[in-house]
């Protein structure tokens, strides 16, 4: 089996770089094309007054795009990476992202949370599993959560 494309699905989270690294070092294996994909989350715990739907946007986007220049600087200092973000469910957004760009294999970390913590936040890559026709790497990671 050979991987021409490998989509990487980061978050805001340092673990980010760990995911990273693992699809880069497949990629290199494969000497393959690489994409990372982000998907914004809103931040309900803060109490003030909300901005509108464009600020909240520009705020969500900003933020994971100067993560992904992170993780890219990081990670992929000479290495071609193709970047996403993209808002909606997370899990429909990397499986369609991956139809879309042609992902071969799709690689993505887990926080393995348990108890309430999964109950309440769920886990994006059961959800990938789940429903994902494509092959999938899954990297456990910290999570202050747990």
């Amino acid at each position: 089996m050979e991987f021409h494309k490998i989509l990487i699905a980061i978050d805001n989270n340092p673990s980010s770089e760990l995911v990273a690294l693992s699809g880069l070092q497949l990629a290199q294996q494969y000497h393959s094309e690489i994409a990372l994909i982000s998907i914004p989350e809103a931040d309900s715990s803060i109490d003030y007054d909300p901005p509108t739907q464009k600020e909240e946007d520009d705020m969500m986007e900003h933020n994971l795009n100067a993560n992904q220049l992170r993780v890219i600087e990081k990670v992929f200092k000479d290495y071609p990476v193709k970047s996403f973000v993209a808002k909606g469910v997370p899990y429909k957004v990397i499986i369609e992202t991956a139809e879309e760009w042609g992902a071969d294999i799709i690689v993505m970390g887990t926080h393995g949370r348990k108890g309430l913590p999964h109950l309440l936040l769920g886990s994006v890559a059961e959800d990938v599993i789940r429903h994902s026709k494509r092959t999938l790497v899954v990297i456990p990671v910290i999570d202050s959560l747990k």
